[in-house]
């Protein structure tokens, strides 16, 4: 069967459930590692915005987990083709 992909309405209630849920525990782990992470600031797509926020929602992850995650993929694959 194929998978239904959620309304969205339904993903605007799960993406305001998501930023009230985890608004708590990111601000724990920026107090927590407040020496080791430094702020950034990205300009993107609104579509494209859009889309990782979904994605994070279906992972059941932050916006900002999957980004980090992302670059530092990108970032080992990058070195990887160096040696």
């Amino acid at each position: 069967m194929k998978e239904q992909k959620p309304s969205k309405q339904k993903l605007k209630k799960r993406i305001t459930k998501t930023k009230q849920s985890k608004v708590s525990s990111e601000t724990a782990v920026v107090e927590t590692a407040e020496s080791s992470k430094k702020n950034t600031s990205l300009r993107l797509e609104k579509k494209t915005l859009k889309a990782l926020k979904i994605i994070a929602i279906e992972k059941e992850t932050s916006l900002q987990a999957l980004v980090e995650g992302l670059i530092e993929n990108y970032i080992k694959k990058h070195n990887s083709t160096l040696n």
